[in-house]
């Protein structure tokens, strides 16, 4: 049989239970007769975005009408360009003889003629620059690599470019190793 000592103790915690559900209760009771629907009309966060310029931001900005690819090429690295190659490997190979992935094969594209790989389903756009006989020179891959859906509106091609001047020199340097004849600058 319970002691009278046991009683006691659950009323004390039965009295401080009620205390803290009792705060609870008129707190909340409180504010839904002051603040009865405080969020109503609105759904979700409000974010703050600033407008940024293009130099604050460190987007890269639009080439130039003309470019000197001597310059350019003149520090570009083949072997960094392989490492940077790994980006469009997800989608091209530049191996001899392998097949197409996502993307066309890149074995010989400098001074290839645009849209020519056996076995690819070009876009419109890049098949008409086939059409007009246009051929992948180093300032073409220049300017498609900084931003292909800029350079041939209409291209398959899903990919932001490489922004970096290096960089994009650097895997022309690759690419233009990886062919039978090497295409001099122009």
């Amino acid at each position: 049989m319970a002691s009278n000592g046991d009683f006691e103790f659950d009323k004390i915690m039965l009295a401080i239970a009620a205390g803290f559900v009792s705060v609870i209760l008129s707190a909340n009771i409180g504010d839904m007769l002051y603040n009865p629907r405080p969020n109503a009309g609105k759904r979700g966060f409000q974010i703050e975005v600033q407008e940024v310029s293009t130099e604050a931001s460190g987007a890269a900005p639009e080439l130039a009408a003309v470019l000197d690819m001597h310059t350019i090429m003149a520090a570009a690295d083949a072997v960094k360009g392989a490492i940077v190659f790994k980006k469009c490997a997800t989608c091209h190979v530049s191996e001899k003889g392998a097949p197409n992935k996502v993307g066309p094969n890149l074995w010989g594209i400098l001074g290839a003629k645009t849209a020519s790989r056996d076995g690819f389903a070009y876009s419109a756009a890049m098949a008409g620059r086939g059409a007009e006989g246009k051929t992948w020179g180093y300032e073409d891959l220049y300017r498609y690599l900084y931003s292909p859906k800029k350079y041939v509106p209409g291209t398959k091609m899903a990919f932001a470019g490489i922004k970096d001047d290096k960089e994009r020199a650097d895997v022309i340097a690759y690419l233009s190793k990886n062919a039978d004849t090497q295409v001099p600058l122009p």
